[in-house]
C-alpha cells in the first residue's frame, strides 16, 4: 500500500473527517451521483467520477485516504482506492491555481512510484502506469487552452503542439500495454489485482484520451492544413469503433459527440448540424445536455448564424436559470458577432445596443463565474474595444507589438511599440503615443539598454512637455544616465546623470519628480562624499514623501561625516554640532512610540547615528549617549517579538518581516557595543563589565556580534577607554577560546577578529598580527584584512616585516584602479617599504615614475606625503 505522508494524514483527517462518523453519507453520496448514468456504468468509479467533474476533490481524496489507511484493506480494494486517488490529484492539478498545481502533480507521480515500489509483482501496474501518460495528457491541455486564448501567439502554439503530440505518443504507448495486460488476464485465472472491468473501462478511456488529444491538436493548426485533417482523421479512427459500443456505456455517447465535433473542425457544419439532431433524436443521457448544446450553439457559429445562436443561449439561460462559462462565452462570442454586422450596415442605435449588451454579460461572466472562459470574453470584448478606441489599423499594430512581447520577443516588441507610438502620433492621437513609447522605451530598460532606453525617455519628455507622464519620462531618462554611471564611474557619465537630475528639477519644480530627482541626486554626491550637497538636498524631502524616513537617516549619516571631516582636520565644529543635535532631535520626536515599524526602525538608526555625535564631542557626552542607547537597545529587543507575532497573523509578510527583524538585531548589537563605550567612558567599568558579561549569558552569537569592533569603533576615544575597552574584549574573547572546539566555523572566525582587535586596542602587535594573518589565510582576497596585516607588518618595522609588506601592499594597489586616490595611497606604501627595508633605488626609481605618469598626486595629503619621502629618499 502506499505510505501516506503526514501530509496525506492531514488531508484525510480534515477533507473526510465525515467518513469516519457517519459511514452511510458515503452511500448517500454514492446513490446521488450514480442514479442518473447509464446503468452499465461501475457505481464506485461513476461516485468518484462524479466528485471530480464537480470539483469535490477534497471530499474524493479524503474518502480514498480514509479507506487506505484501514489495516485489513483486500489488495483489490487497495488497487481500486489508489488508483482513484492518483486520478483525483492529478484532476485537481489540471483545475488548480498555477501556485498549487506542482506540488499535486508531484503527489499524483509519487502514489504512482510508491505502489511501484511496495507491490512490485502485481500484475496490474500497466493500469497505474498508464496514468502518467494521463498525467501527461492533463499538463499538455493546460498549454492548448492558453493557445486557444491568444491564438496569435506563435511560440505558445509550438509549446502546445509539442507538449500534446508527446502526450498522444504516450498516450498510444499506455493503451498498447493496457491491451496487452488484458490479453494476458484473459487467458490466465485470478491474473489481475483490479476487476477485470476496471481494466476494460481505463482501456476505453484512454481510447477516447487519444481521440480527444489528436482533436485539441488539430485545433492548433490552421483549416488548411494538412496534419489538421490527418490529426482529425486520426481521432476519427479511434472515435468510430467506441462510437458503436453498447448504448448503455456512458463513453459510446461521449465518442458520438466528439465525431459531431470532428465534422465540425473539418468544416462539415451542415453534417454536424444532422448528426447532432440524430444525437438528440436517440434521447441521449441527462449528463450530456449542455454538452450537446454547446456543441449545438458551436455549429451555428460555425455556419454563420450568430443571431439564432444568441438566442437560443439567452433561452436556455432563462430556461435553465443558470449555465456554464463556456455557454456565457458563447454567447458574448455571438453578440459581437451581430454587433460587426450591425457596424458594417451602418445600424448605429442596433450596434450601440448590442455594445451595452456585451459588456453587461462580460461584467456579469466575471463577477459570477470568474475563470477560463470569463478571461477569454475579457480578450475579445477588449479586443473590440481597442478597434473601436483607435481604429482597425492601429489597433492591429498595437496587437501584434502585444503579442511580441507574450512570446518574449522583446527586442522585436520594442520596435513595435515605438512603430505604434509614431502611428498614433500622425493619427493625432497623442496620449496614446506617449503611452507606446514609454511602454518602449520601459521595455529597453527592463533589457538593461540604458544608453537607448535614456534617449527615448528624453525624447517622450521633450515631445510631450505638458502630459502628466512627461515627468516620469524624464526621471526615468536620468535613472537610465545613472545606471550608465555605476557600471563605469567616469567624470563625463557622472555630469551627464547630475545634468538630467538637475534638469527635472528645473522643469518640473512643483511635482513629485523634483524631489525623486533630488533623492537620487542627494545620493550621489553622498557616494562622492560631498556631504554638504547630500545633505541640503535630503532636507529638502518633505515629511509626507515615501522616502521622508530614509531622507531623515540619510542626513544624520550627512552630519556624522561632516563633523568627522571637520574634526580630522582640526576645525571648529561647534556649530555644525549643535545644528545637527537640533534637526536630528526634532526627527526623534516620536522615538520609540513611532506607530510605523519602517519608521520606527529609520529613527533607531537615526538614534544611532546621534550617538556616535555624542560620543565623538568633545568632550564626549556619555550621560547623553547613555540614555539614548537605552531607548534604543530596549526598543531592539521589544520590536522583533512584536514583528514576529504579526506576521503570524499574516504570512504573507513574513520575508519583509524577517528583514526587518534581521535589521532590528543589528541596530542593537550596535547599540550594545556603544553603551559598552559609554559606560567605560563614563568611568563605570564595573557596569560595562556586567553588560558584557550578560552577553555571555545570552549566547554566543550575541556576544560575538557586539563585541567585533567595540575596541576599533570609529570614535575618537582617549587611549585610556580604548584600552579599557580592549581588555573587556580580550577577556570575553579568552573565554570563548578556552572552548574554540564548540564552536562553528563561522564563530571562530569571528572569535580571532575579536583577539585580533583587543590586542591591537591593548598595544601588542606581534599577537595581533598572528591572528590576523591566521583570518587571512582562510579569506586570502579579503581587502579590509590584506590591509591590516600590511600595516602591522609595516609596524613591525624589521626588513623582514617591511619585506613581507611589500606584496600585500601590490595586491591593494593591484585591485584599484591606476591614478586614484586608493591606487597612489597603496603606491606610497610600497615606494616607503622598499625604502626603509634598504632598498633605495627600487624606491627613488618608482616614486619617479609615479611622480612623472600621475603628478597631481591623488590630493593635496598625499602630495604632501609623496614631497617628505621624495626628500627623505634623497639625503
Amino acid at each position: 500500500m502506499p505510505q501516506r505522508s503526514s501530509h496525506h494524514a492531514r488531508s484525510a483527517r480534515t477533507l473526510f473527517k465525515i467518513s469516519a462518523l457517519s459511514g452511510w453519507v458515503c452511500g448517500l453520496l454514492l446513490l446521488f451521483f450514480t442514479g442518473s448514468l447509464c446503468r452499465a456504468e461501475d457505481p464506485t468509479r461513476a461516485y468518484f467520477e462524479g466528485l471530480r467533474q464537480r470539483h469535490l476533490f477534497g471530499i474524493a481524496e479524503g474518502y480514498c485516504l480514509n479507506e487506505l489507511a484501514e489495516n485489513r484493506l483486500s489488495d483489490a480494494d487497495r488497487a481500486r482506492y489508489t488508483l482513484e486517488l492518483i486520478r483525483t490529484l492529478a484532476a485537481h492539478a489540471s483545475a488548480a491555481s498555477p501556485a498549487e498545481q506542482p506540488e499535486l502533480w508531484k503527489r499524483a507521480e509519487e502514489t504512482i512510484n510508491q505502489i511501484e515500489r511496495d507491490f512490485p509483482r502485481w500484475s496490474d501496474l500497466p493500469v497505474f502506469r498508464a496514468e502518467r501518460a494521463r498525467i501527461s495528457y492533463l499538463k499538455a491541455e493546460q498549454f492548448y487552452w492558453q493557445s486557444q486564448a491568444i491564438p496569435q501567439n506563435e511560440t505558445l502554439r509550438d509549446t502546445a503542439i509539442d507538449n500534446m503530440d508527446k502526450a498522444t505518443t504516450q498516450l498510444t504507448h499506455a493503451e498498447q500495454q493496457l491491451q496487452q495486460l488484458l490479453t494476458k488476464a484473459g487467458a490466465r485465472v485470478n491474473y489481475l489485482v483490479l476487476p477485470t472491468a476496471t481494466v476494460r473501462d481505463t482501456l476505453l478511456d484512454f481510447q477516447l484520451l487519444i481521440a480527444e488529444a489528436n482533436i485539441k491538436l488539430s485545433g492548433l493548426y490552421h483549416p488548411d492544413s494538412p496534419m489538421r485533417k490527418m490529426r482529425l482523421a486520426t481521432a476519427r479512427k479511434w472515435l468510430e469503433p467506441l462510437s458503436r459500443r453498447a448504448t448503455t456505456l456512458k463513453i459510446t455517447w461521449e465518442s458520438r459527440l466528439a465525431l459531431i465535433q470532428c465534422e465540425r473542425l473539418t468544416g462539415n457544419a451542415d453534417t454536424a448540424e444532422r448528426a447532432i439532431q440524430g444525437l438528440v433524436k436517440d434521447q441521449h443521457p441527462p449528463f450530456l445536455n449542455e454538452a450537446v448544446f454547446i456543441e449545438s450553439m458551436r455549429i451555428l457559429l460555425a455556419q454563420d448564424k450568430p443571431q439564432l445562436a444568441a438566442t437560443s443561449i439567452i433561452e436556455y439561460r432563462q430556461a435553465q436559470g443558470r449555465y456554464s462559462s463556456e455557454l456565457g462565452f458563447l454567447e458574448i462570442d455571438a453578440l459581437l458577432k451581430l454587433h460587426h454586422i450591425a457596424v458594417d450596415k451602418q445600424q448605429k442605435e442596433l450596434a450601440d445596443e448590442l455594445w451595452r449588451q456585451i459588456l453587461k454579460r462580460s461584467e456579469q461572466l466575471s463577477q459570477a463565474q470568474p475563470g477560463y472562459w470569463s478571461q477569454r470574453a475579457k480578450l475579445l470584448v477588449g479586443r473590440q474595444e481597442q478597434i473601436q478606441e483607435y481604429g482597425t489599423r492601429l489597433s492591429d499594430s498595437l496587437q501584434r507589438a502585444q503579442l511580441l512581447y507574450s512570446e518574449g520577443k522583446l527586442k522585436e516588441a520594442i520596435a513595435a511599440y515605438e512603430q505604434t507610438s509614431q502611428q498614433a502620433a500622425k493619427e493625432g492621437k497623442t496620449d496614446l503615443a506617449l503611452e507606446l513609447g514609454f511602454t518602449s522605451a520601459s521595455l529597453q530598460l527592463k533589457l538593461k539598454e540604458y544608453e537607448p532606453a535614456a534617449e527615448q525617455f528624453q525624447s517622450l519628455a521633450q515631445r510631450y512637455q505638458g502630459a502628466p507622464k512627461a515627468a516620469d519620462a524624464s526621471l526615468l531618462a536620468a535613472w537610465c544616465l545613472g545606471q550608465l554611471y555605476s557600471q563605469s564611474r567616469t567624470k563625463s557619465r557622472r555630469l551627464a546623470y547630475t545634468t538630467a537630475l538637475e534638469n527635472v528639477r528645473k522643469q518640473f519644480p512643483t511635482g513629485s519628480a523634483y524631489y525623486e530627482a533630488g533623492w537620487m541626486l542627494a545620493r550621489l554626491e553622498e557616494s562622492r562624499l560631498q556631504y554638504s550637497k547630500a545633505l541640503v538636498l535630503y532636507a529638502e524631502i518633505p515629511e509626507n514623501h515615501p522616502k521622508a524616513a530614509d531622507a531623515h537617516l540619510g542626513v544624520a549619516r550627512c552630519y556624522e561625516q561632516i563633523l568627522l571631516r571637520l574634526a580630522a582636520l582640526g576645525k571648529p565644529t561647534r556649530a555644525w554640532r549643535e545644528e545637527a543635535t537640533d534637526v536630528l532631535g526634532k526627527y526623534l520626536a516620536h522615538f520609540p512610540d513611532e506607530s510605523d515599524p519602517a519608521i520606527l526602525l529609520s529613527q533607531a538608526e537615526i538614534a544611532l547615528r546621534l550617538t556616535r555625535i555624542y560620543l565623538n564631542d568633545t568632550p564626549p557626552d556619555y550621560n547623553k549617549a547613555h540614555r539614548l542607547l537605552d531607548l534604543i537597545i530596549h526598543t531592539a529587543n521589544v520590536k522583533p517579538e512584536e514583528l514576529k507575532r504579526d506576521s503570524e497573523r499574516s504570512p504573507e509578510s513574513v520575508a519583509q518581516t524577517t528583514q526587518l527583524i534581521q535589521r532590528w538585531h543589528q541596530v542593537g548589537s550596535q547599540a550594545l557595543r556603544m553603551q559598552i563605550i559609554a559606560l567605560a567612558g563614563q568611568g563605570k567599568p564595573a557596569e560595562a563589565r556586567s553588560l558584557v558579561a550578560s552577553l555571555e549569558n545570552a549566547g554566543t552569537n550575541e556576544l560575538l556580534s557586539v563585541l567585533n569592533g567595540v575596541s576599533h569603533i570609529d570614535l575618537d576615544l582617549t587611549p585610556a577607554v580604548r584600552r579599557e575597552l580592549g581588555m573587556l574584549q580580550l577577556q570575553s574573547a579568552e573565554k570563548l577560546a578556552s572552548r574554540r572546539d564548540q564552536l562553528t566555523p563561522q564563530q571562530t572566525r569571528q572569535l580571532d577578529l575579536c583577539l585580533a582587535e583587543a590586542y591591537l586596542a591593548i598595544d601588542r602587535p606581534i599577537r595581533a598580527l598572528e591572528h590576523y594573518q591566521t583570518l587571512l589565510k582562510e579569506s586570502p582576497r579579503d581587502v579590509s584584512l590584506i590591509r591590516q596585516v600590511a600595516l602591522l607588518l609595516e609596524r613591525c618595522g624589521t626588513k623582514e616585516c617591511l619585506r613581507q609588506a611589500i606584496p600585500k601592499w601590490r595586491e591593494l594597489e593591484a585591485a584599484e584602479k591606476a591614478g586614484t586616490v586608493p591606487w597612489l595611497d597603496a603606491r606610497l606604501h610600497i615606494i616607503r617599504s622598499l625604502f626603509e627595508s634598504g632598498d633605495t633605488d627600487a624606491a627613488k626609481k618608482l616614486i619617479g615614475v609615479t611622480r612623472l605618469l600621475y603628478p597631481e598626486l591623488g590630493n593635496d595629503d598625499l602630495k604632501k606625503q609623496y614631497h617628505e619621502l621624495e626628500q627623505q629618499i634623497q639625503k
